[in-house]
């Protein structure tokens, strides 16, 4: 399918989340597509979708979901002959659709012969305190598919739990009369359709071999929302919340997958309007309560987010995804999030950031070697050297066991382990001629004529200001040194004394 001129890909950033018991964030899990639609106004619907794997031996309840592989993205139209057919390319659902798919256990008995079921097993599920109790029957042993004929209504009538096909929109281009019914959207039967806020947990009962037995099953911990940008500088970004959408479970495969989908008013042409999207992750609570706090977590994470451009209808229907941004691209992308202004949290430990930094003060050796060595990249040490400049300045005053004396404490065992045989042939008058030139002139090239980089420099300063503060002659010795130096310089504003701060 050609793509029109004017059309142009809307980048998606994603946030990453730094999950329980983990110090390094990473991106959530999902695939996020976006449909233009148009109803009295134009519109642009986002949408998350994840895929979640739970434990059904699990003792904890409610069982807790643990992230996995997202499933591919479908486009209707869709079909009956197509099982649980979900359309992710629709406006909107006013509803929440559930359904579950899969087999029930249904084993011989032990002599062979019959059904364990003595009488057809009246099943339950719900995403929340309503819920729909059916009847499933067969007669003969095996997995019993959680469809008609197999799954009865309790007076009688075949109940089919699977999603229907939903309205098919791009018929009109998804172009909406303002009276447009979208309840057309939904794909679950009527009485697996939930308010959002009747949505609180899974509930299936008598789906395990022992009929007796319920799974409450927790829904995602985390949910998104987004910020998107625009490309008129004089358009305000745009928030959107999203609202759970759909929860498909699948029994036979331990598994749910989950959609979320919110929607921003735009342009006529969305393609040429919206610049990005900012996906965030916080836990729900989080976003009522602290929404403010929750942005800031998750901007000042973003520059170590994922950047992809959004999924859109036609790329399903190629079953293609979107082209991986050029190098140029995601360079660009990446930096434009760095104007926040809070830091990110450092993944580094103390020692480790002070490692590399001690090595990369030494300047022996190029940049890109120094961080490879330790398994990062420029743009990541980037990341972390901010973190860690804002952490140590937020910690300053802290007492002597804190973060700020631990980080020192590994900066100079690090420098210490690198100095060199010169470093130890330099005497006190070669010393202070270094110290008179580095504050003189430049820095840098005062350095690089001794052969020395930031970090022996600091080595040499240390080791003969404690000799100083240890020996009063030999403090004297400094002193007269650096007064001669200053004369022969004709700057005897330069004196530096041995009680004075360096550098």
């Amino acid at each position: 399918m050609q793509l029109p001129q004017t059309f142009k890909r809307i980048l998606v950033a994603e946030a990453p989340v730094r999950f329980p018991g983990e110090r390094r964030a990473k991106p959530f899990p999902c695939r996020v597509g976006i449909l233009p639609w148009v109803v009295d106004r134009n519109w642009v619907s986002i949408f998350v979708s994840s895929t979640f794997r739970f434990d059904k031996s699990s003792t904890t309840r409610p069982i807790p979901l643990e992230v996995a592989p997202p499933r591919r993205l479908h486009a209707g139209p869709s079909s009956r002959d197509k099982q649980n057919p979900l359309d992710d390319f629709v406006p909107m659902r006013l509803k929440v659709d559930f359904s579950v798919r899969g087999h029930l256990d249904n084993p011989p008995l032990p002599s062979g012969t019959g059904s364990i079921f003595q009488k057809p097993r009246i099943v339950q599920l719900g995403l929340g305190l309503r819920g729909l109790s059916f009847v499933i029957s067969a007669d003969a042993p095996g997995k019993i598919p959680l469809r008609p004929p197999y799954t009865r209504a309790l007076h009688g009538r075949e109940i089919d739990l699977g999603l229907r096909p939903c309205h098919d929109g791009s018929v009109h281009h998804f172009r909406h009369p303002p009276d447009f019914d979208l309840s057309v959207y939904q794909s679950a039967i009527s009485e697996l359709q939930y308010e959002p806020e009747e949505a609180t947990s899974i509930r299936l009962e008598g789906f395990a071999l022992n009929p007796e037995e319920k799974w409450e099953i927790a829904l995602p911990h985390y949910m998104p929302r987004a910020l998107v940008t625009y490309r008129q500088a004089n358009v305000n970004r745009g928030y959107v919340q999203f609202f759970l959408d759909t929860v498909l479970v699948d029994v036979d495969e331990s598994t749910v997958d989950v959609v979320w989908r919110g929607l921003v008013e735009t342009a006529p042409n969305a393609h040429l309007d919206i610049d990005r999207i900012l996906i965030g992750w916080a836990p729900p609570a989080r976003w009522e309560a602290d929404i403010r706090g929750a942005w800031d977590d998750n901007l000042r994470e973003l520059p170590r987010g994922r950047f992809q451009w959004a999924i859109e209808r036609d790329d399903v229907l190629r079953d293609e995804l979107p082209p991986p941004l050029t190098e140029e691209e995601l360079l660009m992308a990446r930096y434009e999030t760095w104007g926040h202004p809070n830091a990110a949290e450092p993944e580094l430990l103390p020692h480790e950031a002070a490692t590399i930094a001690a090595e990369l003060a030494e300047q022996r050796w190029p940049r890109a070697e120094v961080l490879a060595k330790h398994g990062i990249d420029e743009y990541a040490w980037g990341i972390e050297e901010r973190a860690w400049a804002q952490r140590l300045a937020s910690v300053r005053d802290e007492p002597e066991g804190g973060v700020s004396a631990e980080y020192a404490r590994a900066y100079q065992r690090a420098s210490d382990a690198l100095a060199t045989a010169r470093e130890a042939e330099i005497t006190p008058a070669e010393f202070v001629a270094l110290e008179m030139a580095v504050k003189r002139g430049d820095p840098q090239k005062a350095l690089e004529k001794s052969g020395l980089g930031i970090g022996g420099y600091s080595r040499l300063e240390r080791r003969f200001q404690t000799k100083a503060n240890s020996d009063k002659a030999f403090a004297r010795e400094l002193d007269r040194l650096r007064t001669d130096e200053a004369i022969k310089h004709g700057d005897a504003t330069k004196i530096v004394r041995s009680g004075d701060s360096g550098t």
